[in-house]
């Protein structure tokens, strides 16, 4: 594939979330192909999007993730050796391990429900807050409790959760974040690999149904080394901690549309709850693409891929393809309107969760968002920060969104 000149990297880098918009403005027959010839650190990428985009996307026979992804990304955010760089069989063994564990009794939204209601009653009393500083600790304090990870004290909680929410900061390759997430990623790979050495050694107690008792050695993670069984066990706390962001979103989106607020803050309303949850999913810039490589050598849309070539997911590109009628506006209701497609809607990947790259997951994101948007809607505030950050990825309302005057 020739006759590319821009690089996604670089552009990402420099523009944020707003590069691929631009890209795809400048070239108008790409943008009724949805599919954009340029390049990924040097190499020939195709960036495709909206369903038929993402369905190529995830077509196994044609796009791998093994070595997509560069390391120094790759291993910030997911780890070596993780699930998300796997393909065919040995993908879906190990997929289906995480879809045991995330279908444990235990429910993470509970636990996150309980730590958000102690939340509420006390942020009257703490002045000006950071909203997305408190959903991290309520979020990874869960996380550890649902993993029966025991910290022992509140503090140690929070200093774990700010490492794991360090991580995903980092990943957007601004220089102090990433080199703050790198730091935090060392920390955290060594202390999850204590954890598992431990569990295997019976020196620490694996409560029954919890995430660390598949860690032991006659459970379902034991044919994975510790090395790997830590990065695994850190990718199901990080990504209870990068909710945060989402749930930031959805504080955003109240604060926006105050008069869902009633409606959204009444228990026996979870439709309406969920049509919102899934519209923050939908627009609020989070992840900003996803990365595959040609294994075959394939045409789509006209263009000639060789095996090697990069194939590019633009994720807001899909979330906000001109299909979806008005795609800019915030309108929770196109989610009770209709079915939405697997590949339709594809903030946390597209396609089948049991047998595809779709984060198994996204299932406790959305129960996690439906009780905190309950919460939030619950009680007035005052917001005195601005507007989403664009050109940082990942985005996030300025200063975190800034409340104070609470009243519960």
């Amino acid at each position: 594939m020739d006759g590319a000149t821009d690089d996604v990297a670089w552009r990402l880098w420099r523009e944020g979330y707003d590069a691929l918009p631009r890209m795809w403005d400048a070239d108008p027959r790409a943008y009724a192909e949805d599919a954009l010839r340029a390049r990924m650190f040097g190499r020939p990428c195709l960036v495709v999007r909206g369903e038929p985009g993402a369905r190529f996307f995830y077509d196994e026979s044609v796009v791998a993730r093994r070595g997509a992804v560069p390391r120094p990304l790759s291993g910030l955010l997911f780890g070596r050796g993780a699930v998300h760089g796997l393909d065919d069989e040995e993908h879906r063994r190990r997929k289906a391990m995480f879809l045991e564990t995330l279908s444990s009794e235990r429910t993470l939204t509970g636990l996150v429900e309980e730590r958000l209601t102690r939340a509420v009653r006390r942020w009257p009393e703490l002045g000006e807050f950071s909203l997305h500083d408190e959903l991290v600790r309520c979020y990874g304090g869960a996380a550890l409790d649902w993993a029966g990870i025991g910290v022992g004290h509140f503090a140690d909680a929070d200093r774990i959760s700010r490492r794991l929410a360090a991580i995903v900061a980092g990943f957007g390759l601004t220089p102090a974040p990433y080199a703050r997430g790198w730091a935090a990623r060392w920390w955290a790979d060594a202390w999850a690999e204590r954890i598992v050495r431990r569990t295997r050694a019976g020196r620490m107690v694996a409560p029954a149904g919890t995430v660390l008792d598949r860690v032991k050695p006659d459970a379902a993670w034991a044919e994975l080394p510790p090395r790997v069984a830590a990065v695994e066990l850190l990718n199901v706390l990080r990504p209870a901690v990068a909710v945060a962001w989402l749930g930031t979103f959805a504080g955003w989106e109240l604060v926006r549309h105050p008069g869902l607020g009633p409606t959204l803050a009444d228990p026996g309303q979870e439709v309406a709850r969920r049509a919102f949850v899934q519209e923050v999913r939908r627009v609020s810039p989070f992840v900003p693409a996803l990365l595959g490589r040609v294994r075959r050598e394939t045409t789509w849309q006209g263009h000639e891929l060789d095996v090697g070539d990069a194939v590019l997911l633009d994720v807001p590109g899909t979330n906000r393809h001109p299909s979806w009628g008005d795609p800019d506006r915030f309108r929770p209701e196109r989610f009770m309107e209709r079915p939405v497609g697997e590949f339709e809607l594809v903030p946390q990947g597209g396609g089948d969760v049991r047998t595809g790259h779709r984060c198994p997951g996204e299932d406790l994101t959305a129960s996690v968002l439906d009780r905190t948007v309950e919460r939030l809607a619950g009680v007035s505030f005052r917001v005195s920060s601005g507007a989403p950050d664009r050109q940082r990825i990942p985005a996030l309302p300025r200063l975190g969104l800034r409340l104070s005057g609470v009243r519960v």
